[in-house]
C-alpha cells in the first residue's frame, strides 16, 4: 500500500521540502547531509525531538529513498558556556557552591549527582539513550570533540588570520554593540578558573596553536591551547556547516528573524568561507501544557518540560513523530503527559485510516495527509496488514482492575474473551500487549488525572439504594436480566444497554450512569461502563445491579 499515490494532487509538506532541498543543490549533488544542533544546557526535553530529530531524520530518510547520499548528524554544543540559571543551579545539592561553575564550558561542569563525568553526560542520558525510539541512524557529535579535528583547526586558523574581514561582516548585525578592532573571533578556557566566558584573547601563535589571554574572572594571565576554545558562535555555526558538509539544517524560529543569527551565518558562509550554506528551514517551538493551561515553551536550561525517556515509558515514539509530522512545522504544538491517551488515539486513528479500517468524513487531501503522515511517522517499513490495536484506555482500565502479578496473563484472557484481540497471538503481538499494559500502568500511576484512576469499592455506598427511584430500579433490573443471556463482551454489553438508556430522558439517563459509577467507585464518573463490565467479574456486576434494582 502506498498512501502517496492515492491522491495525485496532494503532497505532504515533507515531500515538498525534500524536493525543494534537491532542487536547491541540483540533481548532480553527490551528497546532501542533514544536520541539527542543540545545546546540552539542561533538560533535554521532547520539544527538541521536533526539528532537531524528527524533521531532520525524516528528511534524511526520504533523501535516501531518492538515491541521495546523506546522513543525520546531531551537533551537541558542549563548548558553550554554562550560565548558571536558576534551574541549572537548582540541580546541585549546594546552589551557592555551584555558582563557581558559571562561565565554564558545559562539558567542564561536573555532574550534579556526582556519578557521571560531566553535566553533559547527565542531561544527555534521558535524551540520547532514546534516540532510536524516535529516529534511525542519527549520529551525535560534540563540538568540543569537533575542535580536535584538523579540518576544524584549519578553519579556526583561517578565521583568526582574516579576523578583520569576519569582524566587518558580524558588525553589520551588531550595530548597537560592535566588536572592537582588537577583537579575536575565538574564546579560550582559563587554565586557572576553567571559565570560557571571562577570558579575552590578547594575541595568538597560530604555529603553536596557542593564545595569550587575560581572565577578567580570576585575574589570571596565561597561554593556552586554542583546541579547548571555540569560535564566536555566529562564525562557529558557519564553520560547522563547512566541516560537516551540511546540506540541510532546520532551525528554531528565533534564528529565522530577518537580519538575525541565521542570516549572519549565511553571509559568513558565502562571503567569508566561500561555500553554499545549507538549505534553510524554520520550525516552531513546542509548549508544555498542564491541567489545560499552556505553561509556555519547553526550555532546556529552565528545566521546563519532560524527556524522551518519560515519553517512552508511557507511549511509543511513533505517536509523537506522527504529531510532529501531521502538523505543519510553524504550527505551535503543546504537549502534556496527562493527555497521552489523546496523542496515542490520534496516531492509532491514523493507522486505521491508513489501512482503510476507518473512513473519516474529510476531504481526499486530508485523508491523504493522514495516511502519508502515518507512513512517515513509522521507523520501520509499514506492514501489509494492520497491526494489532488495544485502545489505550482499555489498557489503563485493565491495569487497575487486575492485580499486578497477574496483569499480563489475565489481561490477555479478558481482551481475548471480549474479542478485542485474537485468541492466539504471535510473539510480536504478545510483546505489544505486554508493552501496552506496562505503559498504561505507568501512565495511570504517575501522570493521569484523578478522573482516570479508579478503585472498586468493596461494598456499594449504603445511601445509594435510597437515592434510586423506581423508574431507574426497573432499568437496572432489565439490564441485569438482558446481560444474563448475552456474551460477556464489550460490544454485546453496549448493545444490551442501548435500548434501555435511549428510552430515558436526558436527565434520567445521566442519573442512570451516575448510579452505576457510584455503586462501583463511589463517584459520579469513571471509565466507559461497557468496557469496565467486560473486564470485570460478571458476578460482581450482577450483584451490584441487583443492589440498584432492589427496593429500599
Amino acid at each position: 500500500m502506498n498512501a502517496v499515490t492515492e491522491q495525485a494532487t496532494y503532497q505532504h509538506w515533507i515531500d515538498t521540502l525534500v524536493q525543494d532541498i534537491m532542487d536547491y543543490w541540483g540533481k548532480d549533488a553527490p551528497w546532501i547531509n542533514c544536520s541539527c544542533g542543540l545545546s546540552v544546557s539542561g533538560l533535554q526535553h521532547v520539544g527538541r525531538l521536533r526539528g532537531e530529530v524528527t524533521l531532520t531524520n525524516t528528511v534524511m530518510h526520504q533523501l535516501q529513498k531518492k538515491g541521495c547520499q546523506t546522513r543525520h548528524t546531531i551537533v551537541r554544543y558542549t563548548s558553550d558556556e554554562w550560565k548558571g540559571k536558576t534551574g541549572q543551579l537548582a540541580q546541585f545539592p549546594n546552589t551557592e557552591e555551584a555558582r563557581k561553575y558559571v562561565g565554564r564550558r558545559l562539558v567542564d561542569v561536573p555532574d550534579p549527582q556526582g556519578k557521571l563525568d560531566s553535566w553533559v553526560d547527565r542531561y544527555w542520558l534521558d535524551f540520547g539513550d532514546y534516540l532510536d525510539c524516535f529516529s534511525f541512524n542519527a549520529k551525535p557529535l560534540s563540538t568540543h570533540e569537533i575542535y580536535d579535528r584538523p579540518e576544524m583547526q584549519e578553519l579556526v586558523r583561517y578565521t583568526i588570520e582574516h579576523r578583520y574581514e569576519v569582524r566587518a561582516i558580524i558588525n553589520k548585525y551588531r550595530a548597537r554593540n560592535p566588536y572592537p578592532k582588537d577583537w579575536y573571533p575565538v574564546d579560550v578556557v582559563c587554565d586557572q578558573c576553567q571559565r570560557i566566558s571571562t577570558t579575552t584573547v590578547v594575541s595568538v601563535d597560530l604555529d603553536a596553536y596557542t593564545a595569550n589571554y587575560r581572565c577578567d574572572g580570576c585575574g589570571n594571565v596565561g597561554i593556552t591551547n586554542i583546541v579547548n576554545g571555540k569560535l564566536s558562535w555566529r562564525v562557529e555555526w558557519a564553520a560547522l556547516w563547512k566541516v560537516l558538509d551540511v546540506g540541510f539544517e532546520p532551525f528554531g524560529k528565533d534564528h529565522a528573524t530577518p537580519g538575525g543569527s541565521r542570516d549572519s551565518a549565511k553571509e559568513i558562509a558565502e562571503t567569508f568561507f566561500h561555500f553554499k550554506p545549507p538549505f534553510p528551514f524554520a520550525y516552531e517551538w513546542v509548549g508544555l501544557i498542564e491541567g489545560g493551561v499552556d505553561k509556555g515553551d519547553m526550555g532546556s536550561s529552565d528545566f521546563h518540560g519532560f524527556t524522551p525517556k518519560t515519553w517512552i515509558s508511557v507511549a511509543p515514539g511513533e505517536a509523537l513523530r506522527y504529531l510532529f509530522l501531521k502538523n505543519k512545522p510553524m504550527k505551535r504544538i503543546t504537549l502534556g503527559l496527562e493527555y497521552i491517551p489523546n496523542y496515542i488515539g490520534q496516531y492509532e486513528r491514523a493507522e486505521r485510516v491508513y489501512y482503510k479500517i476507518d473512513t473519516p468524513k474529510a476531504s481526499e487531501d486530508e485523508i491523504a495527509d493522514i495516511r502519508r503522515s502515518y507512513e512517515l511517522a513509522n521507523l520501520k517499513a509499514v506492514p501489509d496488514k494492520a497491526p494489532l490495536q488495544i485502545p489505550y484506555l482499555h489498557a489503563v482500565l485493565l491495569a487497575q482492575i487486575i492485580p499486578p502479578d497477574d496483569l499480563s496473563d489475565l489481561a490477555i484472557q479478558k481482551l481475548s474473551s471480549s474479542n478485542i484481540i485474537p485468541s492466539s497471538l504471535t510473539k510480536s503481538q504478545e510483546k505489544y500487549v505486554i508493552k501496552r499494559l506496562d505503559r498504561a500502568n505507568t501512565w495511570v500511576t504517575n501522570f493521569a488525572s484523578e478522573s482516570y484512576r479508579i478503585t472498586i469499592l468493596p461494598e456499594p455506598p449504603t445511601r445509594l439504594n435510597d437515592e434510586v427511584d423506581s423508574e431507574l430500579r426497573e432499568c437496572y433490573k432489565q439490564l441485569h436480566d438482558v446481560l444474563s443471556s448475552r456474551d460477556w463482551t464489550e460490544q454485546a454489553i453496549t448493545n444490551a444497554m442501548k435500548p434501555i438508556t435511549q428510552s430515558l430522558k436526558k436527565d434520567v439517563q445521566q442519573r442512570f450512569f451516575r448510579n452505576l459509577y457510584q455503586v462501583f467507585f463511589g463517584r459520579d464518573d469513571g471509565p466507559r461502563i461497557s468496557a469496565f463490565f467486560a473486564f470485570t467479574d460478571p458476578q460482581l456486576v450482577f450483584k451490584r445491579l441487583q443492589y440498584l434494582a432492589m427496593p429500599p
